[in-house]
């Protein structure tokens, strides 16, 4: 018993594993290899954009260029999912959630901090210089928002790799009823003879 238990154990992250490999070389290769170059090109994208809105408000000073810090998570995660479509493991796919979790919830307040900085800023003198500045930080910000998008979808296309256990139970509850309804079509069947014999046993 022991040694059955010892090998269950030794076989079950190389099932594990396996089908891990199945979901990212078969099933959702391509849907990785989209979110990684969206992923990686956003994040390298949002860079200048982030810089230039940093120099043109605060003389270069880059504590208050926001969109770097999603902008350098984006590229780690991109980074990560390139390496799970390429090679697959399970602490990948930990990094990957973890990765993105922080850039959804990293994201989203930067967001949410450049556009009140955006519409409640003092707005330069020369108009020519407050319609490029808007451009800039309107353009970072929806790079940023992009990321924080791709983030969101990262993390449902993981959570869809197992089901969820509402999603298990209603499979269940499927399948019982399925089981039930072939019961009484099987009981119907045995019934219907002994029926057929007592009503000519009757007759007679």
């Amino acid at each position: 018993m022991e040694e059955r238990a010892a090998q269950r154990e030794q076989e079950r992250p190389s099932v594990r594993l396996e089908k891990l490999q199945h979901w990212a070389r078969h099933r959702q290769s391509g849907h990785l290899l989209v979110l990684a170059v969206s992923q990686l090109w956003l994040a390298v994208a949002v860079m200048p954009f982030a810089v230039s809105v940093a120099c043109l408000n605060s003389a270069c000073h880059m504590a208050t260029a926001l969109p770097l810090v999603p902008g350098a998570l984006g590229l780690l995660t991109g980074m990560v999912t390139l390496e799970l479509r390429r090679s697959p493991r399970l602490w990948k796919v930990q990094a990957m959630m973890i990765l993105n979790i922080f850039n959804l919830i990293l994201g989203f307040i930067v967001v949410v901090v450049e556009v009140m900085k955006t519409a409640l800023g003092p707005a330069p003198t020369a108009p020519s210089q407050l319609a490029g500045l808007l451009v800039v930080e309107l353009s970072a910000e929806t790079f940023t928002l992009g990321g924080v998008l791709l983030s969101a979808h990262s993390l449902f296309l993981l959570s869809q790799r197992k089901p969820g256990c509402c999603r298990t139970q209603s499979l269940h509850y499927q399948e019982l009823q399925e089981g039930l309804s072939e019961l009484e079509e099987v009981a119907d069947l045995e019934n219907g003879p002994t029926v057929a014999s007592t009503a000519n046993g009757t007759n007679e």
